[in-house]
């Protein structure tokens, strides 16, 4: 199992059999999953429903946890910038800025799917391993992460004020700050100035991207399904016809005109990537493509993209942040695991430090797209300020001029201050299963309105950890 192996393990494995490996991280976790009695599905009127405890994390002796004494591990996901600025952030770290008597970071790259990345983390902090220092968490995982014992608190006293709001309260639970935001995230709406007409994309694949999309979809739309000041409670029913019509009615209005467009049915099959390059295309099977939703980085992978400019210079589409309330906040913040040794705990916060520091996210922002999460970065950027990347030598990648990476802060900060988080809840990934699963249903017409509206006690019942019958809920029931 994932749990015993050392650092160092990707490279020794290779990428192919790391998703083997993230698969057993996976049904690790659901078998852990089944054993707490948390899989989320619709109750049985006979049968009491109970709060599940959350799992219990062995307290393994420090010299039997495993890791390297000499390495500082940052456990992420890939780093998807056009130009690996994460890596190259790490690099100089290590080679011009680390104190000498500090551990080398190191930089390990786990699946690049979201739902099995989590899984992988959690089942080394359940096991007690303190192969991971550091986490790079979605910031929808801090509350599971923090309330299961997996990180712990670190003092931000001193720094709150620098940091965007929505970020930094992301990674804060009953009072304690869990996690520093390290890269902030929330929707921006692509638009081909090249075409005049086609369909809008979003990203439905079966995954965490659509479980965001289709939240959006809802609350964009003028329903909603989630209330409270932690996003807990369930309120999908309050509003049954605006949400019904917003989810069915398989269109979005646009930030720009107010227009209602066509969403295109081909969205099912989308993650972040395949709607980019679709978008770069300007077709997904077979029906023209004008508009879509992405996070801030698919700026970066457009403007790159010589097809995307005009003559080299002026880029083929512009951006906008959503007109109303509803997008959903990501990002991601870094965390420290609660197995990490003593004598790394300094270190790592002083690596923390000089990641989220003006400089770093400056550089993550403009060569490599990341979104900043410091209010000072933002307000360089909009002034006119703030570094460019420039192009490097025999390479056909063009980076974002000053004036283009202007304009992206800006949206993008209006984009993250009206966004709104995920539920904070410990139990927020059955919660995300169930919830896509019902809608997805009823995009392919398998689910009826009286079939999605039942499953509310269930998704109440999963954010709140408590034991379902295994009956299928939103299973085929159309036609």
């Amino acid at each position: 199992m994932m749990a015993w192996l050392p650092p160092g393990w990707r490279e020794r494995v290779g990428r192919r059999n790391l998703v083997a490996l993230g698969c057993g991280a996976l049904l690790m976790v659901l078998l852990l999953t089944w054993q707490s009695g948390l899989s989320a599905g619709p109750s049985q009127p006979d049968r009491p429903r109970t709060t599940t405890s959350p799992p219990s994390v062995p307290a393994t002796p420090q010299e039997n946890c495993g890791g390297n004494d000499a390495e500082l591990v940052v456990a992420t996901g890939d780093d998807v910038s056009t130009g690996s600025v994460r890596r190259e952030a790490i690099k100089e770290w290590n080679d011009l800025m680390k104190p000498p008597e500090d551990p080398r970071a190191k930089l390990l790259e786990l699946s690049d799917s979201t739902d099995v990345r989590r899984a992988q983390m959690a089942a080394l902090a359940q096991a007690g391993s303190c192969a991971y220092d550091i986490l790079v968490l979605d910031v929808a995982w801090v509350t599971e992460f923090a309330r299961h014992g997996y990180i712990q608190p670190i003092d931000l006293a001193d720094r709150n004020d620098e940091f965007l709001s929505g970020p930094l309260r992301a990674g804060r639970l009953d009072g304690e700050q869990y996690g520093v935001p390290f890269a902030a995230d929330a929707p921006l709406e692509f638009r081909r100035l090249d075409r005049r007409s086609g369909g809008y994309l979003l990203q439905l694949d079966d995954n965490e991207m659509g479980t965001i999309n289709f939240l959006e979809t809802i609350e964009l739309g003028g329903g909603k399904v989630l209330d409270g000041d932690d996003r807990t409670s369930i309120v999908l029913d309050r509003r049954r016809d605006a949400t019904w019509e917003a989810l069915r009615s398989f269109r979005r209005t646009l930030s720009t005109t107010g227009e209602n467009v066509a969403v295109l049915r081909e969205s099912l099959e989308m993650d972040e990537d395949a709607s980019v390059v679709a978008f770069k295309e300007g077709h997904a099977g077979g029906q023209p493509v004008t508009w879509m939703r992405n996070w801030p980085i698919a700026f970066h992978q457009l403007a790159a993209d010589p097809r995307m400019r005009v003559s080299g210079k002026d880029l083929r589409f512009d951006v906008h942040a959503p007109a109303a309330r509803g997008g959903v906040l990501g990002g991601s913040v870094l965390a420290v695991s609660q197995h990490i040794k003593p004598a790394k705990l300094a270190p790592a916060r002083r690596l923390i430090d000089r990641l989220t520091s003006p400089e770093v996210q400056a550089k993550l922002f403009a060569c490599g797209g990341y979104s900043p999460v410091l209010t000072e970065v933002y307000e360089r950027y909009e002034g006119g300020g703030g570094p460019s990347c420039p192009r490097q030598d025999g390479s056909d990648i063009t980076n974002p001029s000053l004036d283009e990476l202007k304009e992206l802060a800006a949206k993008t900060r209006e984009s993250i201050e009206l966004a709104r988080p995920r539920p904070k809840s410990p139990y927020y990934a059955q919660f995300s299963e169930l919830f896509r699963r019902c809608a997805r249903g009823v995009w392919e017409d398998k689910v009826s309105r009286e079939t999605f509206f039942a499953s509310v006690d269930a998704l109440e019942g999963a954010l709140n950890g408590r034991v379902q019958d295994d009956r299928p809920l939103c299973g085929k029931d159309g036609p």
